[in-house]
């Protein structure tokens, strides 16, 4: 959560740091998961740039294949410096808010970007997902794949969002432009957050904040000419603010009250976004971010909300006609960046804006515990052992700008930690 958000987050800091260990009587009536009404929260379901994004196809040419991309790939990931580590959960250093031996998490997994984008405060890391959602076998083809969203937050012409695919074994990547398609077999960019990711078959599922869920097809990507800094057709050529690749939306699942987001009983924020492959269906879960906790039972410190998810067509299960949650829970826990449920546990990755925040878990009608987490963690995806078995939780984290025009702070790390660590 950044560019436009600080300034609010910075304000209401020293207020919503203490909703995040054991809470206030004063605040809410208690500090459990309980559950909560699910038809406020169905989503209407709507296909219509599916036709659209077959004109484009067609206008652009043949589609290219993840694979094909991957080994297209022109950036490197690399290894985390000394201060990137920092933001790491088994570097957990508050005093304010200790923690015992046994709840500190420790990274299992991690990587970084390539100093072009690390050091890059206008396009900010959000979501993340990967071929472990996308398939069984936790492959795409014979690729390991990690995806990681990055919203534009700069002035002048909103770029949207680009995707980064990452190669897991060639430790590569490349970035792809998100589009909507137009009339005329254009596009536009994508002005959202896109706080979360979840990569279902050949659909890539994005949140929308105040929308719902936005769904873009991998398998009908597109190359475009990476030679101009603008967004669609000129001339005879496509382009997409210089990036060569080029993901059309086909689909929404849009909520019926659509506002800037403020949460309240009839409408939720979609502010992240994974996949749980231990339920039956399998369910796509949404987080909801809330600058703290609320005495309104109906909100608190966000929604949990999980849609059922077709096993064949990898789209929600709709009941007469509608995309109606399985279940809705609200969370004693504020400031929540990602939501990951497993074996109906719920997984709650609190965020802070310089320092180490908390890993909550807990289940329904339970209180939560807490871990030790990253500074500045954002989306969660679960990449499943073998069987769909439990696995790693992934995280993004998205800090890098000057403090004050001073030094600058490049907190920006991608790291996984032991399901079977969290506690």
């Amino acid at each position: 959560m950044t560019g436009r958000w600080r300034t609010a987050l910075l304000l209401a800091w020293t207020g919503v740091l203490t909703a995040a260990l054991p809470v206030q009587a004063q605040e809410v009536a208690d500090d459990l998961i309980h559950s909560r009404p699910t038809a406020a929260f169905a989503l209407t379901p709507d296909w219509g740039l599916e036709s659209s994004a077959a004109q484009l196809q067609s206008a652009v040419g043949t589609t290219t294949s993840v694979a094909a991309l991957l080994r297209d790939a022109n950036r490197d990931i690399a290894s985390c410096n000394s201060a990137q580590q920092q933001a790491l959960p088994e570097n957990y250093d508050r005093t304010d808010y200790p923690l015992t031996s046994g709840q500190i998490l420790h990274s299992s997994e991690k990587f970084c970007w390539d100093p072009g984008d690390s050091k890059v405060d206008y396009w900010i890391p959000q979501g993340v997902t990967g071929s472990s959602d996308a398939d069984d076998d936790g492959l795409w083809g014979e690729n390991r794949i990690l995806l990681v969203s990055w919203h534009y937050d700069e002035s002048g012409p909103d770029k949207g969002v680009r995707v980064s695919f990452v190669d897991m074994k060639n430790r590569k990547y490349r970035h792809v432009l998100l589009v909507e398609p137009t009339a005329n077999a254009n596009y536009k960019a994508v002005p959202i957050h896109a706080g979360g990711l979840a990569w279902l078959g050949h659909y890539l599922y994005v949140a929308d904040t105040d929308g719902g869920l936005r769904v873009f097809d991998v398998e009908r990507l597109l190359e475009v000419s990476d030679a101009q800094d603008s967004i669609g057709k000129s001339g005879s050529s496509y382009y997409a603010y210089n990036y060569k690749y080029v993901l059309p939306q086909v689909g929404w699942y849009r909520q019926s009250v659509r506002t800037d987001c403020v949460p309240s009983a009839s409408q939720l924020c979609f502010s992240s976004l994974s996949l749980d492959r231990s339920t039956t269906p399998d369910t796509l879960v949404v987080g909801e971010y809330r600058n703290g906790r609320s005495t309104d039972t109906a909100v608190d410190g966000g929604r949990v909300v999980r849609y059922q998810v077709d096993a064949s067509s990898r789209q929600l299960v709709l009941s007469g006609g509608k995309a109606v949650p399985q279940d809705v829970v609200t969370v004693p826990r504020s400031n929540l960046q990602g939501v990951q449920t497993w074996e109906d546990r719920y997984l709650l990755g609190r965020s802070s804006n310089r320092n180490h925040s908390w890993m909550h878990s807990g289940r329904l009608g339970g209180a939560t515990g807490t871990n030790s987490w990253a500074v500045g963690g954002e989306d969660l995806y679960h990449e499943h052992g073998p069987g769909i078995t439990a696995g790693k939780l992934w995280t993004v984290t998205e800090h890098a700008w000057s403090e004050d025009g001073g030094t600058f702070i490049d907190r920006r790390a991608i790291f996984a930690v032991p399901l079977s660590e969290i506690g």
